[in-house]
């Protein structure tokens, strides 16, 4: 009997460690590049999954910015895999677009990406949960906010010797201009708004002018916040928290803001360079940032009035103003201090989906994203990427994300009058939005 009994526990035992079994994942893809798109790319990754009672979403490495999504059961339509796979799918938030090309296409340099090995059993109850190592990989694929020949016309990418794939035409974001709170109540008594309501009427403006002026190397507005909001802004340190070259979304605000690389052909020369950590000087203090969520940071240390090296904040109140750029799927925490303005009098988000003015025309600050690949994956690993974009760019099967909208094509602004734009720019970012319909 008591034989018997012993038999029956261990085989409970084994029966609950199978249940309890580490992520195995059968199949894994390992992607890179730009940052403004870590949530939509958990989200499409989620609904690879067969549903959520198999999905499991995981964070890790520097700042928690590396993503995971592992599902033990797939949705073989969207996924083009067998319903039995073992799906592992994971994302470098890190840096942000040129990697993309620099590293998913070139192979100058690994990806750093959640080691699976590392990763919690997981739990499949809607919880993130937290890997404790990463690994060095060659990434099969990458985002970007803006398109190889920008990359190309920046000097930070050359082509020669890898045949790639761009996927583009499947979705694109918009971005905002985020400033620190203290800014925001500043801008809201000079424009005679209601000073500390976040509403869309009291909503502040900055103009495209202005936002030039002060992102430019050679910009007039670099002494204090005077020109704009007046007496209040004298003596007001000018924090700017840009991103690093190797981003995206740095790459589409030279293009948007001061026309480079656009520009930069003779006879013309329009291309205007943007102000750099060696600009910084005096009361103007330019902050290069790795990813959104350091931007992020960097207006709040400003507004909370810390002192943080990092982003050059001394804590004093001369340095409470701080402005940068942020894609529009972001949107302020209960414990953020900073919020978007109005853009040449036009706001970024009219409701909590983020995307509205853009999608109408209305709103112009926005990119279509391309995904990268290299010709060299395998036939399963290329049919696996472009499932992904597709299910990225089509309304009927993937929910709504903030801040980002459908290109037309597949899909129509007709049929879907709040995912899909009613223009695009071609996949050339150069271009201007050209409605379609």
């Amino acid at each position: 009997m008591k034989l018997h009994q012993i038999a029956l526990a261990v085989a409970a035992l084994a029966a609950g460690s199978v249940q309890a079994a580490a992520p195995a994942p059968t199949f894994t893809i390992y992607m890179d590049g730009a940052t403004a798109v870590a949530k939509s790319v958990v989200d499409v990754a989620k609904a690879m999954c067969v549903d959520a009672a198999h999905t499991q979403v995981y964070q890790g490495g520097p700042g928690n910015k590396i993503s995971g999504v592992y599902c033990d059961g797939v949705n073989a339509t969207n996924s083009g895999l067998t319903a039995t796979t073992k799906l592992w799918v994971t994302k470098n938030n890190v840096d942000g677009s040129l990697e993309a090309f620099d590293r998913a296409i070139k192979h100058n340099a690994q990806t750093t990406v959640l080691d699976v090995a590392t990763c919690p059993t997981p739990t499949f109850a809607g919880t993130t949960l937290t890997c404790t190592g990463t690994t060095l990989v060659n990434a099969h694929g990458g985002f970007s906010d803006v398109e190889g020949k920008i990359w190309e016309a920046r000097g930070a990418f050359n082509p020669a010797g890898v045949a790639y794939t761009t996927k583009a035409g499947f979705a694109g974001q918009g971005f905002g201009v985020a400033v620190s709170n203290k800014l925001y109540e500043a801008l809201q008594a000079a424009q005679g708004l209601t000073v500390g309501l976040h509403d869309v009427a009291n909503q502040p403006n900055i103009t495209k002018q202005q936002f030039t002026s002060i992102l430019s190397s050679g910009g007039a507005y670099h002494t204090d916040w005077a020109p704009i909001v007046g007496a209040a802004g004298a003596g007001m340190n000018m924090n700017l928290c840009r991103r690093t070259n190797a981003s995206g979304t740095q790459a589409g605000m030279e293009v948007f803001f001061l026309n480079n690389p656009c520009a930069n052909a003779s006879p013309t020369f329009g291309a205007t360079p943007a102000a750099l950590d060696a600009d910084s000087a005096g009361s103007f203090k330019v902050i290069e940032n790795a990813g959104t969520g350091d931007v992020k940071t960097c207006l709040n240390a400003h507004d909370q009035n810390l002192v943080n090296a990092a982003v050059k904040a001394d804590g004093s109140i001369a340095d409470e103003f701080a402005i940068g750029i942020a894609s529009l799927e972001n949107t302020p925490g209960a414990s953020d201090h900073w919020d978007f303005v109005k853009l040449d009098g036009v706001t970024p988000t009219p409701d909590a989906q983020h995307r509205q003015t853009v999608i109408d025309g209305q709103y112009n600050y926005a990119f279509e994203s391309v995904f990268v690949y290299r010709n060299d994956n395998t036939t399963a690993n290329k049919n696996f990427m472009n499932k992904f974009i597709a299910l990225m760019g089509d309304p009927n099967k993937v929910g709504a994300l903030v801040g980002i909208f459908n290109v037309p094509g597949a899909s129509s602004y007709s049929s879907f009058p709040n995912r899909v734009h009613r223009g695009s720019t071609g996949g050339n970012s150069c271009s201007p939005f050209s409605l379609a319909e």
